[in-house]
């Protein structure tokens, strides 16, 4: 069982969707997910007409995360979150949404994440901190 919800979780993060981290696109990421692991990520489009009448912006998002130490580590979470712009180029996001860990087990809980957007050359850098019910995680990545 665990290997086919691994395998849905991989299939459904590389489908033709857009918006992760709030921004567009797939985002990559090294990750501190229990020693080290990769935190990939496609985005949901949620336009919520009131949000983003005053300025923040609402996204959805399914987020994978494997990680390598003592154990085997594994989390998914679909999340709906907003973005919000700083400056020109800069903007802060964070999302909650229920998720799936695997490990020794397979546990049920609740996913979230706070993070920082950065365009850079106009590619985008994230900086996420976050948790799902396999592992806590902090990652560092770009938006494609």
């Amino acid at each position: 069982m665990k290997k086919i919800m691994i395998a849905a979780a991989i299939a459904l993060c590389s489908s033709p969707l857009t918006f992760a981290g709030g921004k567009g696109g797939t985002e990559l990421g090294l990750a501190s997910y229990s020693g080290v692991g990769i935190i990939a990520s496609k985005g949901i489009p949620l336009d919520v007409e009131f949000l983003s009448s005053k300025g923040l912006y609402s996204f959805g998002e399914l987020e994978f995360g494997v990680g390598f130490g003592d154990d085997f580590a594994a989390g998914v979470e679909l999340s709906a979150g907003l973005l919000f712009p700083i400056d020109n180029g800069i903007s802060i996001y964070g999302s909650l949404g229920p998720a799936l860990g695997f490990g020794d087990d397979t546990e049920f809980g609740l996913g979230a994440e706070i993070g920082l957007n950065i365009d850079v050359n106009e590619s985008l850098v994230f900086i996420e901190a976050g948790t799902h019910p396999a592992s806590n995680y902090f990652a560092v990545g770009m938006r494609f």
